[in-house]
């Protein structure tokens, strides 16, 4: 089965092409974030024959909430035209999957002096994804867990103590990964995470300044 797969919970953002369980193409790019001219960019670019598509596959973070946003209505609009199916896998599964470490904590930048953090034993999620006080964080790792990132830049210091890649930097999700990780869990009978991207922080509603 072919699958169109989106990843767009980072700042690279990509989308692929999977059969058999291989890339066999994907387009990658650095977001500008000003529009998504560059995704729309490399779905023309790609010259897909949608028809030959079987089902679709999109990231649903934690990350970027513009972007998980978009990568979803992207996917459930394509999907719309044949019903085809649309599963979705948290984004971190694709980083643990990368590493192969025994246990991987996957970290992100939630801003406002905190992070999110969800733990992989192999490729799959042990404890979901939590929102955490930035002091919070050294007791949610195991010892000896691998700790990746894809904001290590700008948390650099915090990991300072936890057990890295060598060399510590910034890891990405990629959507080529994704969808043959997805592919795998179809083929094992795995059902579609929820269709929805991962939010960490709620929905912030700001009153009207006049009455209707």
């Amino acid at each position: 089965m072919r699958i169109f797969s989106i990843e767009l919970s980072s700042r690279f953002g990509s989308i692929a092409l999977v059969e058999d369980r291989r890339v066999v193409v994907e387009q990658r790019w650095e977001e500008n974030f000003k529009n998504r001219q560059q995704l729309f960019d490399a779905v023309e670019a790609m010259a897909i024959d949608w028809d030959s598509v079987g089902a679709f596959a999109v990231g649903r973070g934690p990350g970027a909430f513009s972007g998980m946003r978009i990568a979803f209505s992207v996917v459930n609009t394509l999907a719309q035209v044949g019903a085809k199916p649309v599963y979705a896998l948290n984004s971190g599964a694709v980083l643990a999957k990368r590493f192969g470490a025994e246990q991987t904590v996957v970290v992100g930048d939630a801003r406002r002096k905190q992070v999110w953090a969800g733990l992989f034993r192999g490729a799959q999620l042990e404890r979901e994804f939590e929102l955490l006080e930035l002091d919070q964080l050294t007791d949610y790792v195991p010892s000896g867990a691998l700790v990746v990132s894809p904001d290590y830049d700008r948390l650099e210091e915090l990991l300072a103590g936890f057990h890295k890649p060598d060399p510590p930097e910034s890891v990405f999700p990629t959507a080529g990964e994704l969808g043959i990780l997805i592919a795998k869990r179809v083929a094992a009978g795995e059902a579609s995470e929820p269709l929805e991207p991962l939010y960490m922080h709620p929905p912030v509603f700001i009153e009207p300044r006049f009455s209707t």
